[in-house]
């Protein structure tokens, strides 16, 4: 009974995986060539916000994972409740998949668990993570376009260009919020 619940579970997993190498990993590596001359801090200050915990990066793949997140951060100020939602309820979802395969892995190796039954559970809550993940990419997409407009009034770039692959990379890091790997 429990080889269909993995089979199951294993479909949106795989299809993450897969959104996620396709859309994010090919334009992240041609975002790290990228150098912006500008990091990741003093971009966040430029668009109004205080500097984040990776404020040395200057590579376009970095600064596009910040102009989503830095839409997220805008669209919480302005009182968006989707928005402070995902905000929130992404540090405690990120835990959940975690924390039930830990305990997964303890409930086998006392064998208070069959394995299978166990590896159904950890691949069950990840699958459900990702699933809730993916339900709230529309909130995401909202925070890349505010965070676009964002960039594009306070000009916190030198070139165009940098501009035009700084929003590239935030709409292809998106995708990068859904795994729970």
């Amino acid at each position: 009974m429990w080889k269909p619940i993995i089979i199951l579970a294993l479909i949106p997993l795989l299809g993450a995986w897969l959104a996620r190498h396709w859309f994010w990993t090919r334009i992240q590596l041609q975002g790290r060539r990228l150098d912006c001359g500008t990091c990741v801090s003093d971009f966040r200050q430029r668009l109004g916000l205080p500097p984040g915990k990776r404020g040395t990066a200057t590579d376009a793949a970095s600064l596009g994972n910040a102009l989503r997140e830095c839409g997220l951060a805008l669209l919480d100020n302005e009182g968006d409740r989707p928005a402070k939602a995902r905000l929130k309820g992404a540090q405690v979802a990120r835990v959940m998949p975690t924390l039930l395969s830990t305990i997964g892995i303890f409930a086998m190796v006392s064998q208070r668990v069959p394995s299978g039954w166990a590896i159904a559970g950890m691949l069950l809550a990840a699958a459900a993570y990702t699933l809730v993940r993916l339900s709230g990419l529309a909130i995401e997409w909202r925070a890349v376009a505010r965070g676009t407009e964002a960039l594009r009034e306070t000009r916190a770039l030198k070139r165009a260009d940098d501009e035009e692959e700084v929003v590239r990379c935030a709409k292809a890091s998106v995708w990068n919020t859904v795994g729970p790997f």
